[in-house]
């Protein structure tokens, strides 16, 4: 660890991607963090965009159901390809029921196999059992980068920093299983990890249990706290309070929020969060249904009082959406927090679940939300007050070479683009950066392909779109204090 700039130093050296890895959806731009609880991953995006109510609602049958089942009957008894499917009934009743809520160009609207509804529901809650870590976990270098709340990991004294050496005794570099593999297994269980600290191997044994992952925070300096929420759970205002708590305790006077890369979650979350910060009868959010009507929430309950900030600042980002921008708008209108950042996603709509059985469930959007003034975010977003991007090649699309293509000197190409975005941020690069392959990017990218042992032919391929991704990457993961220019804005407006 440097600890003058605050960067951990690691030889970048050559990243060997399975197959598996090469296929997965590598068109999603690079995220802002990785959070491994021991148990599961979510890398930046908008994940969720969803702002649910519990509400159930009963549909009506229609005059053209009628056609609708006949139809599906000459599928299902003349087409000849059902002989493909496990279970031709069930497959085609969910394609027909995801085909008509596709046309109707509500992206937010869909039908959910129960394996969806499950997965969805621990998505927006991010309770599982593990440890509580965030790491990254690459090559030759596993180091956690955060450790959660009243997880087993934080009672067992591990620290943001810790590079994981061993797991049960068995060197990480020894064998083919994933570290997180290693780590997960039942609750009550116990598992002992070697972290090296200071150069220092120290052995942990922990208990794993229960991890809730819906927020992180810490002090900075200053009297400036630092709070991120991950997702609007439904143990969100619980979470939240206990930070609070230990704020409150080290005499902070001025919060940071950060909601980037935070898609949404549920309504009874917002509820929960905003009486920490807002009075009662104030207003948090409207919502405004097909007929015209308008019902308005307020808070009840109140506990601003307990926690008391001179001055918030919420950092936003373009996959903040749904339950982040109310609260945005909530403490914004309500309290003059300023916001940070790019402009949010604007998704300005509620959804409820309908449940069927063990059959599914319909997520049907049926109403917009508004803020506490009346606005409307959806489909603008909320434009920051101040604004600050992260380097360019955070904004990049990944672009993907064919087997046995490459991209030479003296070409135009979008994969140059990447690679010199890539270059410029990893610093082996100052030149253009519009996809012209010139001169000044054939030598920065032969520097870099140098260090990380890449073939010195200058010629692009997958295998390097791949290695400056996971240089990117890994680089943010183990450096994002010193390199998260939008964070360091952030901390430079609250401190105005």
């Amino acid at each position: 660890m440097d600890k003058e700039n605050g960067k951990v130093q690691v030889k970048l050296e050559r990243h060997v991607w399975p197959d598996e890895i090469a296929s997965r959806k590598k068109k999603n731009k690079l995220a802002a963090a990785i959070v491994v609880a021991v148990v599961i991953s979510f890398l930046g995006g908008i994940g969720v965009s969803s702002l649910f109510k519990d509400n159930s609602i009963v549909g009506n049958g229609s005059k053209n159901q009628g056609i609708f089942e006949r139809v599906f009957n000459d599928i299902r008894n003349k087409w000849y390809f059902t002989n493909e499917m496990e279970d031709p009934d069930t497959e085609l009743t969910n394609n027909a029921i995801k085909g008509m809520l596709e046309a109707n160009g509500d992206r937010h609207t869909s039908f959910m196999t129960p394996e969806e509804m499950l997965g969805l529901e621990e998505s927006i809650n991010m309770s599982f059992v593990g440890i509580g870590v965030q790491f990254y976990e690459g090559e030759n270098v596993n180091i956690i980068t955060d450790v959660f709340k009243n997880s087993p990991a934080e009672k067992a004294g591990v620290q943001a920093g810790d590079i994981i050496n061993k797991v049960d005794g068995v060197l990480l570099s020894e064998g083919d299983t994933p570290v997180k593999d290693r780590i997960i297994g039942e609750e009550g269980t116990e598992v002992t990890i070697e972290v090296l600290r200071d150069q220092k191997p120290i052995s942990i044994t922990m208990v794993r249990g229960t991890v809730n992952a819906l927020a992180s925070g810490h002090m900075l300096d200053d009297g400036v706290a630092y709070l991120e929420i991950k997702s609007f759970g439904r143990q969100l205002g619980e979470v939240t309070e206990s930070y609070f708590k230990d704020f409150k305790a080290q005499n902070a006077d001025k919060l940071i929020i950060d909601l980037r890369n935070n898609g949404g979650g549920y309504l009874d979350a917002i509820q929960s969060i905003a009486r920490l910060f807002l009075q009662n009868g104030d207003v948090v959010y409207q919502e405004k249904f097909t007929d015209g009507t308008i019902e308005v929430y307020t808070v009840s309950k109140s506990v601003a009082d307990e926690y008391k900030f001179d001055k918030i600042v919420i950092l936003v980002n373009e996959n903040s959406a749904s339950a982040s921008e109310v609260l945005t708008l909530a403490l914004r209108d309500n309290l003059g927090a300023e916001t940070v950042g790019v402009k949010s996603y604007g998704k300005g709509t509620v959804q409820t679940q309908i449940t069927y059985g063990d059959k599914g469930a319909l997520k049907i959007t049926i109403a917009e939300w508004l803020g506490p003034t009346g606005e409307s975010i959806n489909g603008t977003g909320i434009v920051p007050m101040t604004e600050s991007k992260l380097p360019a090649i955070f904004y990049q699309t990944y672009v993907k070479l064919e087997e046995g293509e490459s991209i030479g000197p003296d070409s135009v190409h979008a994969s140059v683009a990447y690679v010199q975005d890539g270059l410029t941020y990893l610093g082996f690069h100052s030149g253009r950066t519009d996809g012209y392959y010139d001169q000044a990017t054939l030598n920065a990218f032969n520097q870099y392909a140098a260090i990380v042992g890449l073939p010195g032919d200058g010629q692009i391929t997958e295998t390097v779109m791949k290695q400056i991704y996971s240089s990117v990457y890994a680089d943010w993961a183990l450096n994002r204090d010193a390199r998260d220019v939008q964070l360091h804005k952030a901390i430079e407006v609250i401190k105005k």
